[in-house]
């Protein structure tokens, strides 16, 4: 298994970029990063393609890989041309994940509301997949909806139905071990979903509250710190076969950067410990 960054985490002080900062991620040991089409930053819809193509450059120069992307694409919109101007923004995502050569793409589908029922949700999650699969399939780009905190797909049996519906090899499911936390065991998830539509994976620790009973985001904590239990989701990881990036979505809180990253790279030792046992 291999290291890797979610590019959110990663502060931006005044005058610093991602670019100064890769030396700095492939010294701590990371292989890889998870890199963020944003409203603004280095990498947002409107990025000139010469300038896409210089940052996926710069990050191999440093060793380390830019093999995934997140945001950019959201499929809950209650207005039907948003949704369809939503698409528009989703295929171009693509485009640029086939520019940078990253090969997996997290999708936030949205939030489920009042306004947007469930039924409504299914109907746009299919609808939204549906529409990108094809653009997938024939770039060899691999779609994952991540399970979120948005009242939708709250469990495992529930994703395996949504992805038989949707009937391709190039969607799956996003998979983040903290959410899982507040309302199931990511282990259990791990077993009955199997390696096929995992294309992701982001770690992180969730610590439930009193009782088992949900919590809050406050329950999100360092690695070690929280409910997961570490050994048994590696465990699982290895017994369906997963040996590809460890996606890091965690808070470096405090400390100088150079340190919070050495920890959080061996804290990620750690788990590839409990992989290999």
């Amino acid at each position: 298994m291999k290291k890797s960054i979610m590019r959110a985490t990663l502060p931006t002080p005044p005058g610093q970029t991602l670019v100064k900062q890769l030396d700095l991620l492939k010294k701590c040991g990371f292989d890889g990063i998870q890199l963020g089409v944003q409203g603004a930053g280095e990498l947002t819809l409107r990025t000139p393609d010469a300038d896409v193509t210089a940052l996926a450059k710069a990050c191999r120069d440093a060793g380390v890989e830019p093999h995934a992307l997140y945001g950019g694409i959201t499929f809950f919109r209650e207005d039907e041309a948003d949704r369809k101007r939503g698409l528009e923004d989703a295929h171009h995502v693509l485009e640029i994940a086939a520019l940078i050569g990253a090969r997996d793409i997290l999708i936030h589908p949205g939030q489920l509301t009042s306004a947007i029922p469930y039924d409504a949700c299914w109907k746009y999650a299919l609808d939204g997949l549906r529409a990108l699969k094809e653009k997938a399939e024939s770039t060899h780009l691999r779609l994952g909806l991540e399970n979120v905190w948005n009242k939708f797909l709250m469990s495992p049996l529930e994703w395996q139905r949504l992805l038989a519906e949707v009937d391709s090899t190039a969607v799956g499911i996003w998979f983040d071990v903290g959410n899982v936390v507040v309302f199931g065991y990511p282990e259990q998830w791990l077993r009955i979903l199997g390696r096929k539509p995992i294309v992701g994976i982001h770690i992180k620790d969730f610590k439930r509250g009193a009782g088992e009973h949900f919590g809050t985001v406050d329950g999100f904590v360092p690695l070690f710190h929280g409910s997961v239990n570490w050994p048994a989701v590696m465990r699982q990881l290895v017994e369906i076969g997963f040996d590809a990036y460890l996606v890091t979505e965690v808070s470096l809180g405090a400390q100088p950067l150079p340190d919070s990253l050495r920890e959080l790279s061996r804290q990620l030792d750690v788990l590839v410990g409990y992989a290999n046992k």
